[in-house]
């Protein structure tokens, strides 16, 4: 658990790490939206975004994503990145078939020894939850984005309002 000391309190913190998909194949257009694979820029994006997250020593401890196959192969992507065990990667159907007020439910029941968070999902309901975790409203947030919030809790149920700590995306970091 994270914890540092602010004004002789000691504050311990939740971190949760937002990720859109990336880039999604439209050569079958027959194809359930729940079973479109990446692209080629997509697979190229979470090398970038990976890279990034390394280099920056960002760990998960956690990582859920949608069951939506692209949401997860950019999730089994970064997480190699990372060196997480994608066998521990969990995919909750409400990150895709939920709403954002669902998925901060699912995010209070999160057991408290994970300290640092990172989910895969799809817009819009992910700008939705960005606003109702931070207030922030993003214009866009592009395929391969990641959006780090930042949690003064030492529970995930006591979670509300978080700061912006990283708005980083594939197309930013290699300008």
């Amino acid at each position: 658990m994270i914890k540092f000391r602010e004004n002789s309190l000691t504050i311990y913190m939740k971190y949760l790490t937002i990720i859109r998909h990336a880039k999604s194949s439209w050569e079958q257009p027959d194809l359930d939206d729940i079973a479109r694979p990446l692209n080629e820029r997509g697979k190229n994006a979470i090398k970038i975004i990976g890279k990034h997250l390394q280099e920056n020593h960002l760990q998960a401890d956690l990582i859920i994503s949608s069951p939506a196959i692209r949401a997860h192969e950019t999730a089994k992507g970064v997480s190699e990145w990372l060196l997480y065990d994608e066998k521990k990667l969990l995919l909750e159907p409400v990150v895709y078939f939920g709403t954002s007020s669902a998925i901060i439910e699912m995010l209070k029941k999160i057991n408290d020894r994970h300290t640092d968070v990172f989910l895969f999902g799809h817009e819009p309901i992910l700008s939705s939850l960005i606003f109702q975790l931070t207030k922030t409203t993003l214009e866009k947030f592009p395929t391969c984005s990641v959006f780090r919030i930042a949690f003064k809790a030492d529970s995930w149920s006591a979670i509300k309002t978080g700061n912006k700590e990283l708005f980083v995306y594939p197309k930013l970091l290699t300008e």
